[in-house]
């Protein structure tokens, strides 16, 4: 509620009220999900160039090191670690809009790509995804991004 006395149009409680966007056009993270989906869905979700199935496995298997495999491993990492990207409109309308992209395998070691905003830091998403392909992929001996720029 407004102060009526106050000019300056200060909440009360400091509080803006459901469905006040920020400035920059997101949804507040405290907004119902109903809410950051509406505004999610005005925002174009990051690009997936490969359209193979997710392949999900318990971390602990085993899988032959194949860009196939990473490629089926890392979309099924964009699902299950889902809420660190931009691939659902509810997280899009909070301005979560980054992606994970496979660029190429260099041996052993897996490059992939970062674009958009994270609510987390860039290293610790390539952390989180790198793992997650390591632990079901055990032959993946490191991971990375073409680019260092894609960390900053």
């Amino acid at each position: 509620a407004l102060d009526d006395d106050d000019d300056d149009f200060l909440y009360k409680d400091d509080t803006p009220p459901i469905g006040k966007m920020s400035e920059m056009g997101y949804a507040d993270e405290n907004d119902p999900q109903e809410y950051k989906a509406e505004i999610g869905s005005t925002i174009a979700p990051p690009s997936v160039s490969w359209q193979g199935e997710p392949l999900f496995l318990p971390q602990g298997s085993v899988l032959e090191l194949s860009e196939e495999n990473v490629q089926a491993v890392l979309a099924a990492c964009r699902v299950e670690i889902g809420t660190m990207f931009g691939y659902t409109a509810e997280n899009r309308g909070v301005g979560i809009t980054g992606g994970v992209d496979f660029v190429e395998l260099d041996g052993p070691m897996v490059i992939l790509s970062l674009h958009g905003r994270f609510w987390h830091q860039r290293t610790t998403v390539l952390e989180r995804v790198g793992k997650y392909i390591q632990g079901r992929i055990p032959e993946v001996i490191d991971f990375g991004v073409l680019d260092e720029y894609e960390l900053t």
